[in-house]
């Protein structure tokens, strides 16, 4: 798939967003804070860059962690984007969009804390909880140089 922009808007329709869809590819994200805000499956997001959204001041931010947080619709409650704190927006979830052709998950992340009832995605690559952790012990390491 070559990138795309495209459109799309929370369950109210007070939050729309547009975007360039960097790749074809969904990550489907396992970890317990994920299925919790999302209502037990994983939150799957889609890389994005050149994002606007119309409906900003229509956006809360919640506090996950000490270095993610999480944005979501306050009149609707739609999960909208989950970010590093003070790194630019790159991801979106993947259910906003109104064309969702040509995307399929392509990689899993917190494996290990899928439910069992749950199947691994055909195809999909797959990250455990303590190669996650890895991966962003060493961003943080590189964004405090």
């Amino acid at each position: 798939m070559v990138a795309e922009r495209k459109t799309g808007s929370c369950l109210c329709g007070l939050v729309r967003v547009e975007a360039v869809i960097d790749a074809s590819s969904i990550t489907a994200c396992h970890c317990g804070q994920c299925r919790r805000w999302t209502g037990g499956g994983p939150y799957f997001s889609t890389g994005v860059s050149d994002v606007r959204i119309d409906g900003e001041d229509q956006i809360a931010i919640f506090a996950a962690s000490e270095w993610g947080e999480r944005g979501y619709c306050r009149s609707c409650g739609t999960t909208l984007f989950w970010r590093m704190k003070g790194k630019p927006l790159n991801n979106l979830a993947a259910g906003l969009f109104d064309d969702q052709s040509g995307l399929a998950v392509r990689q899993e992340i917190f494996v290990d804390r899928r439910p069992h009832w749950q199947s691994p995605w055909d195809g999909a690559s797959q990250s455990t909880e303590a190669e996650e952790y890895a991966k962003l012990e060493a961003a943080l390491k590189g964004s405090a140089t």
